[in-house]
């Protein structure tokens, strides 16, 4: 179904008659934008169409506290009215073409209130529709469904900010049709409890005596349930500010240096460890001086010039034997030249050339006394300890000498941390903190599970007494003689009980699992971090919401940003219309005061135009105004403003979105 038309006479801000004309979708234009200032009757004008369609119903949704229907007609007259009839009204047009106008008007005859409702189908007035019009409405839009079409800021941010999912569980209800389901079990119930009464006859009886303590039991039982509830809520609060304190802490340990401080025994423990070692490079180094050749090692430079010296000496040794050799191989060279017959001058020459080669062989003195050479053993331990002793010896010395300077300057190097760790007592008494603060969360935690698990238990000692209840009930009513009627009312309504439940389980066990698969799409469309949420999980059983990240952990609401809340809020809202089975327009008013840029750029492009065939948004020139009403221009049917006169002290509606055509 769609609007056609909403007409306001002397209702709250609006004096005389004002009327607003709407059209399904044309195209991709399926957005009427209606722009007004704070305190212009956005929200009036939204109480309207729920009042005109819902009646007294709707004070559940404009008025959660307690207060009288003709309190809120008597309050929603305009005060400079010039006649004293006050109606609103909607027009509508059905899937299969049929117009209705539903009409509620009334007058004020002192602290009481006149009314009627008024009902047109296809132009003509239908008296029977008009008295029967609650059962009607509930068959085209429930009142428990059309919640999810027409919304607000306040109960967005009412079903954003509730942290136990208690409204959206409530929600979700409604729109899979299980609150029906729990209703006709209560009326069944109540059948059952009245009927009851009527077999007098086992009043005494062991049955009728079972009963009424199962009965006791069940009250006991249900008050213990709602006490535990309301125990766990506080535990779960609790937790989660446990949670933020840790986190905050963890966060200021972390940037005071809180690795170190966190590592100080470590250091401790590493700075012993290296202690020992150096004792150990010590120690060896001990034993290496204990060794023989070390003082010929600390004095090798003499070593090796008593080594040079010998070599030295046995070189001389050799080229005074040769000497001789040569002086007389020298002279008896001379003598056979003398007998050749060379003349003089050649004879010079050739003596000249021996002379040369044999210089430096016969130059020595023949004179030196001889020395004591060393014996060929001795040079080849000479040449052992300088060849490979001494060298062995250095490698070893700078082996050590280097492991020792490491270690120490790894000595200094953690002894510097451990003096920086121990000056950070801001970080140790962080660390302490933090200490603390995750044992009273761990006690809170197990609390909380512990509350959880109790409050379980008690479901299922219920669900068991329920039971007894029905078969003691099934018992009385076959036992029944006098009161047959009766006894086959409680018979029928205790199996029907037992359909029911099971039609229950089995009807969230189906529309769970789909409305978990929707509600992720949705969230996931409106939400700027595309990554942010892998699935919103509906537990087919309880129908608790869960929010999964996408290493398939619990993402606490809490964690959410105020604008994703938000959305989470709408995305629920959206999914539960789409699965709820029935098409109606979608009013909206004044959605968006808690979002950021992105996520009303988010909403104005992918919701509001998928939301319905026909989206009302109530907007304030705050929200839907410059880039995000170009971005959703193409998708705009029709605009109005509520523009306040200020000599008339009124509202009126005209075309146009603030000023634009």
């Amino acid at each position: 179904m769609y609007f056609t038309k909403v007409e306001l006479h002397n209702f709250g801000i609006y004096k005389g008659t004002h009327e607003m004309c709407l059209t399904d979708k044309i195209g991709n234009r399926n957005i009427t934008l209606v722009g007004g200032l704070n305190g212009r009757g956005k929200t009036t004008f939204h109480d309207a169409i729920l009042i005109a369609l819902y009646g007294k119903q709707a004070l559940k949704y404009i008025q959660e506290k307690a207060r009288s229907y003709d309190k809120l007609l008597l309050d929603h007259i305009n005060k400079h009215a010039t006649d004293d009839e006050t109606y609103v009204a909607v027009s509508l047009c059905l899937d299969d073409g049929t117009q209705l106008r539903v009409k509620r008007v009334w007058t004020a005859r002192g602290r009481k209130i006149e009314q009627a409702t008024i009902v047109e189908k296809n132009g003509v007035v239908d008296k029977y529709l008009g008295e029967s019009w609650s059962y009607y409405i509930e068959e085209i839009l429930p009142f428990g469904i059309a919640r999810f079409f027409f919304f607000n800021n306040e109960k967005i941010t009412q079903l954003a900010d509730d942290t136990s999912f208690e409204q959206i569980k409530s929600s979700i209800k409604s729109a899979i049709g299980v609150s029906t389901i729990e209703k006709a079990i209560e009326h069944t119930d109540e059948v059952i409890r009245r009927k009851k009464n009527a077999l007098s006859a086992f009043e005494s009886s062991q049955e009728n005596v079972g009963y009424q303590e199962v009965e006791r039991q069940i009250t006991d039982i249900d008050a213990r349930l709602d006490e535990a509830d309301r125990q766990a809520n506080e535990l779960e609060r609790k937790c989660e500010a446990l949670a933020a304190a840790l986190e905050a802490r963890e966060k200021d340990f972390w940037s005071s240096g809180g690795d170190l401080s966190r590592n100080r025994e470590a250091i401790k423990l590493e700075m012993q460890k290296l202690s020992s070692e150096v004792e150990r490079v010590q120690e060896e180094i001990l034993q290496l001086t204990a060794e023989a050749s070390t003082p010929l090692f600390m004095c090798r430079s003499l070593v090796k010039q008593s080594y040079d010296d010998a070599c030295s000496s046995q070189q001389s040794e050799a080229k005074s034997y040769s000497h001789r050799i040569i002086m007389e191989l020298h002279q008896q060279i001379l003598e056979r030249l003398a007998d050749c017959g060379l003349s003089a001058p050649d004879l010079k020459n050739v003596k000249d050339i021996i002379d040369d080669i044999l210089d430096g062989h016969t130059s020595e003195n023949t004179d030196r006394r001889p020395v004591q050479n060393i014996s060929a053993a001795s040079m080849m331990l000479y040449q052992h300890l300088i060849a490979e002793v001494f060298q062995s010896l250095a490698q070893q010395i700078e082996t050590h000498i280097s492991r020792v300077d490491a270690q120490e300057s790894e000595l200094m190097s953690l002894d510097a941390h451990l003096g920086a760790a121990d000056e950070k007592t801001l970080a140790m008494q962080l660390f302490e903190t933090i200490k603390a603060i995750e044992a009273d969360k761990a006690l809170a935690d197990a609390e909380y599970q512990r509350q959880l698990d109790s409050i379980e238990s008690l479901k299922r000692q219920r669900e068991t007494l329920v039971s007894r209840r029905i078969q003691l009930l099934k018992t009385i009513a076959e036992k029944e003689h006098a009161n047959d009627d009766n006894a086959r009312i409680i018979r029928y309504a205790a199996m029907s009980m037992e359909v029911l439940q099971e039609f229950k389980v089995r009807l969230q066990r189906k529309k769970a699992a789909r409305l978990s698969g929707t509600a992720t799409d949705c969230f996931r469309a409106l939400v700027e971090k595309d990554s942010l949420v892998s699935e919103i999980r509906i537990d087919p059983s309880t129908l608790d919401v869960t929010i999964l990240d996408l290493d398939g952990n619990e993402l606490l609401k809490s964690q959410l940003s105020a604008g994703e809340q938000q959305m989470f809020a709408i995305s629920i809202v959206w999914a539960l219309a789409l699965t709820s089975g029935y098409k109606a327009p979608v009013i909206i008013d004044t959605p968006m005061a808690r979002l950021d840029s992105s996520h009303r750029a988010n909403f104005v492009t992918r919701y509001l135009p998928a939301a319905s065939s026909q989206v009302m948004v109530l907007s304030t020139d705050e929200e839907v105004y410059g880039r995000y009403l170009d971005l959703i221009r193409d998708n705009v049917v029709d605009s109005y403003t509520l523009l306040y006169r200020e000599e008339e002290q009124c509202t009126s509606i005209v075309h146009g979105y603030f000023g634009e055509v």
